[in-house]
């Protein structure tokens, strides 16, 4: 048969035969002389010969074994301590390894690209016969060089959330990672960058312990605080200040009727219970009790932080978690529930037939419910019964008197909080029509907000234009705001102040840092359960 033609660096081959699951492969080493490792002095003279069997790549679909006839060498240097030495295949196969280093490195790109599953499969697809676990060794036992970046950016993601975290560094020039370590804190972050010296800008986040190892790890790097962390600590502080206490909404105004309605008959005042609490008397007796669930937890939170008691141990003591405890006592009054805004129902439409009905003496679910079938009601006859539940509950009061319900089209709807929170945030030139009448209406009524909004607009103006002139007039107004968010955050600013205006003055951010955690996530659910680091590192730096 024809012989094989392979690539095998430094060796000669000899004699190949194929078989029928596999193909062998005689080789011997080109070599006439060869350096002792130990005194570098040539050797010529053969001690012995010996052979090895590691595994090459397949050819056709079947796997190809190596016959290494190795030679055993005898140093001439009688000053070496070497007696005899191996021959070296350093351009085919390692030392003791039992595999080519070309097919090592295919190994390691099918698990780095899938999971180990998946990888046996393909693996035994194209004639390599190797397990899920071999192929996992591989890339635990792999080195691999981390060059120095110029410009890093570092941020922290979750290993296992709320147990273990680790920190990715990115080259933010070439917008790729190039290393991980297991943990976030200062003398995790040190070790690496005392292991990488040369380091000229660091993006980071406004957490104190990355601050602290880049100060004493990197003295001579300008760090850049991210822009995006520092929109969110204003938004943060923003929030903080709405949450503290209860505000004056606009109430909304009646639109005009057209000329081609109806006049309705005047309605006469609804129960409290109606307007404020809509359903049946169950639900409103539900909620009733839990606002009074709420004052009674808010109270005991505050007498318990009076008494000198630590958040911690009142969370033990109440079971409470400690973000509802801070929040309560950041707050001057009890924590009101936003309002749900009401559902537009099938049956609105048959509304006014429904009341003159029932005021008229039909109050008969089913009777109701066939009527309003026939003019094109599709609701179902227990969706009525539902609806007309708190009617039949105040049955046994005074008959109504015919009244009529304001349209729902006749009225703007409540504004909410979250409604209100959101336009204080918009850039004033994303602002819609609505959010701009409702600030005009709303902040005319709080000036504390009102300067609020304002030390956020103009910080965000300053990142935007890149002015950090104006960051020293910034500090002094939030300052002397008399808004306590805003007060600790200028204190917190001016305290990294050196970080902010380069964040501001700069275009390094850890925006590609963030894009590669999303895409760690990704990795991390394809090992789930099977690998460790050494391989969610290995796809990291493998797949960017």
């Amino acid at each position: 048969m024809p012989m094989l033609s392979l690539d095998l660096p430094g060796c000669r081959t000899l004699s190949a035969e194929v078989f029928e699951n596999h193909v062998v492969v005689v080789v011997e080493g080109e070599a006439s002389r060869q350096a002792c490792p130990g005194c570098g002095h040539e050797s010529v003279v053969v001690h012995s010969r010996y052979l090895r069997r590691p595994r090459d790549l397949p050819v056709q679909g079947r796997p190809v074994r190596l016959l290494i006839v190795a030679r055993r060498w005898r140093c001439s240097n009688r000053d070496c301590s070497r007696k005899t030495f191996n021959e070296s295949f350093a351009g085919l196969v390692q030392r003791h390894a039992q595999r080519t280093g070309r097919m090592t490195e295919l190994m390691r790109h099918l698990i780095v690209n899938q999971s180990s599953t998946v990888a046996e499969r393909l693996a035994e697809v194209i004639g390599i016969d190797v397990s899920g676990r071999t192929l996992l060794r591989v890339v635990g036992n792999e080195e691999v060089h981390v060059p120095t970046p110029r410009v890093v950016g570092l941020d922290d993601f979750a290993l296992r959330r709320g147990v273990t975290y680790g920190t990715i560094f990115c080259d933010l020039e070439k917008g790729k990672p190039i290393d991980i370590v297991v943990g976030r804190t200062k003398q995790d972050v040190l070790r690496w960058l005392q292991n990488h010296p040369g380091i000229e800008i660091a993006a980071r986040d406004r957490a104190s312990s990355y601050a602290d190892a880049l100060s004493v790890g990197a003295p001579g790097a300008i760090q850049v605080a991210d822009r995006f962390h520092l929109v969110k600590n204003l938004s943060d502080a923003l929030k903080e200040v709405v949450d503290r206490q209860s505000w004056a909404l606009p109430e909304p105004a009646p639109l005009p009727v057209s000329a081609s309605e109806p006049d309705l008959a005047p309605e006469p005042e609804l129960t409290p219970e109606r307007k404020q609490a809509p359903g049946s008397p169950s639900k409103r007796a539900k909620r009733a009790a839990a606002a009074e669930r709420l004052e009674r937890r808010y109270s005991e939170v505050i007498q318990l932080h009076a008494d000198g008691m630590p958040v911690r141990k009142i969370a033990k003591v109440t079971g409470f978690c400690r973000a509802t405890i801070r929040k309560y006592l950041a707050s001057v009054q009890v924590p009101k529930r936003a309002e749900r805004r009401r559902v537009p129902s099938m049956i609105d439409p048959f509304m006014d037939y429904l009341e003159e009905r029932w005021e008229s003496g039909c109050h008969n679910v089913h009777a109701l419910w066939v009527e309003l079938a026939g003019q094109g009601f599709t609701g179902s006859e227990s969706n009525l019964r539902r609806v007309l539940g708190p009617w039949r509950a105040e049955l046994p009061k005074a008959p109504r008197k015919g009244r009529k319900r304001v349209q729902k089209d006749n009225c703007t709807p409540k504004t909410t909080w979250k409604e209100v929170r959101w336009a204080l945030l918009r850039f004033p030139e994303h602002l819609s029509d609505v959010q701009r009448q409702l600030l005009q209406e709303f902040l005319p009524l709080h000036p504390e907000l009102s300067r609020a909004r304002d030390l956020i607009e103009r910080f965000r103006r300053m990142l935007k234009e890149h002015d950090s002139a104006s960051f020293e007039t910034w500090v002094k107004d939030a300052s002397e705001s008399a808004l306590a968010p805003f007060e600790r955050l200028a204190r917190t600013f001016e305290s990294d102040r050196l970080a902010v205006i380069a964040g501001i003055e700069l275009p390094w951010s850890t925006g590609p840092v963030e894009g590669q955690i999303t895409r760690v996530k990704l990795l991390k659910r394809i090992g789930y359960g099977r690998a460790g680091l050494a391989l969610l590192r290995a796809r990291i730096l493998g797949c960017a």
